[in-house]
């Protein structure tokens, strides 16, 4: 009787033996495109600053406001009768030209500010993520209160046109973003050069290969499935996890490090301690190199965090580390428990060093210079002060 193991490699020769849709679906992701090619396909941050670079009327598309008022006239097709909003009749008396564009202000994905006709529109980008706890309302809220007084309009710009939970907002999928687009590039195609041209191409390209419903990918991608199922599902199985990815991304940029000291490594924490931070004697029991004190990365719940962290180790030395940060309140935060007799964090040295959303969207480079980033940063506001206290020990 075959066992388990002799299925699943038969499975695995089903679906590698002359499987036509794989073998089409490999032909259309080897073509190339530019923002495949920086894995650009589902990151958020990067899909906000194209549409950024597009609504811009001073960016370098040479369209001037023409890409933001397709982008307002799409809007107002779908926003039926929303008290304040935008009409047709504002836009067709209006010169965009001055508008600016903001990425990231207030956490606010776009914000389209025209203050020559008293104009605002909050934009709420997800691409493969779901809303925040009350998010769009509070983004309204806080446009509502810096902008009173202006005609305000909300975007919630989804992959598919998905309701969302506060009704200010508009709703607007990416098939309205590629229909935007390619307006412009049949309408305006003379004024626009060819390299602007192609690069706009690319990524409308992209788009309809990946995000936009019954894109060709899509289709294969269901086709392939139904047919392989069983073996899919164990190669999804024993597919790396993005926990892993991240883990993985620290800790070959820590071992790249001459002036980062290992003290311990797994999937969910990643430890080390700054040479300019090694002043304690080297007689932890917990931490790698006998490391007593180290930096701890918690690699969880889509976030990663730092923690300065007191290992094991003898007791007279411990308590004199505590009885220093209890007395240094300015680097090393208030206590709020006694010295743990094995691992003790400092609440003044804890922070969040990868938010939730940048889990999701930086890729391997950007994860490693975010890490940079941070320890320099550390470093400089807390690390060698922190090394000089205990100097003094």
């Amino acid at each position: 009787m075959p066992s388990a193991a002799d299925h699943h490699a038969h499975a695995l020769r089903s679906f590698i033996d002359d499987n036509e849709d794989l073998e089409r679906l490999e032909t259309l992701l080897d073509q190339f495109n530019l923002f495949e090619s920086l894995g650009l396909v589902r990151h958020e941050i990067r899909h906000s600053a194209f549409i950024r670079w597009l609504l811009d009327p001073s960016q370098t598309h040479g369209l001037g406001d023409y890409w933001l008022r397709q982008f307002l006239r799409q809007v107002i097709k779908q926003s039926g009768d929303i008290p304040g909003s935008l009409t047709l009749f504002d836009l067709d008396g209006w010169n965009l030209g001055q508008a600016e564009v903001r990425r990231e202000w207030r956490n606010i994905d776009l914000l389209i500010v025209d203050d020559d006709h008293h104009f605002v529109c909050a934009i709420e980008n997800k691409i493969g993520s779901g809303e925040g706890a009350d998010q769009l309302c509070r983004y309204r809220k806080i446009v509502e209160s810096e902008f009173a007084g202006y005609k305000k309009t909300f975007v919630f710009l989804t992959i598919a046109g998905d309701a969302p939970s506060d009704d200010a907002y508009i709703p607007l999928s990416y098939k309205d973003i590629v229909r935007t687009i390619e307006i412009a590039l049949q309408r305006r195609a003379s004024q626009i050069n060819d390299e602007i041209k192609l690069f706009v191409q690319q990524y409308v390209d992209m788009l309809r290969r990946h995000i936009v419903e019954e894109s060709e990918i899509q289709e294969l991608c269901r086709k392939i499935y139904q047919n392989h199922r069983p073996a899919l599902d164990l190669i999804f199985e024993h597919k790396p996890d993005r926990a892993d990815e991240v883990s993985k991304s620290i800790q070959d940029y820590v071992k790249s490090r001459d002036d980062l000291i290992p003290a311990g490594m797994g999937k969910n924490y990643i430890k080390f301690l700054p040479c300019s931070m090694d002043v304690l004697p080297r007689q932890g029991t917990g931490h790698q190199n006998n490391l007593l004190m180290a930096l701890t990365l918690e690699n969880k719940g889509e976030r990663v965090r730092l923690r300065l962290e007191l290992g094991p180790g003898p007791q007279q030395i411990r308590q004199q580390v505590y009885e220093l940060a209890k007395s240094s309140p300015e680097l090393f935060g208030n206590p709020k428990t006694k010295l743990s007799p094995v691992w003790h964090s400092f609440p003044g040295c804890s922070e969040t060093w990868i938010n939730s959303k940048e889990y999701d969207d930086l890729d391997d480079e950007g994860i490693r210079q975010r890490i940079d980033e941070k320890i320099q940063s550390f470093l400089e506001r807390k690390g060698d002060s922190v090394a000089d206290a205990l100097k003094a020990l």
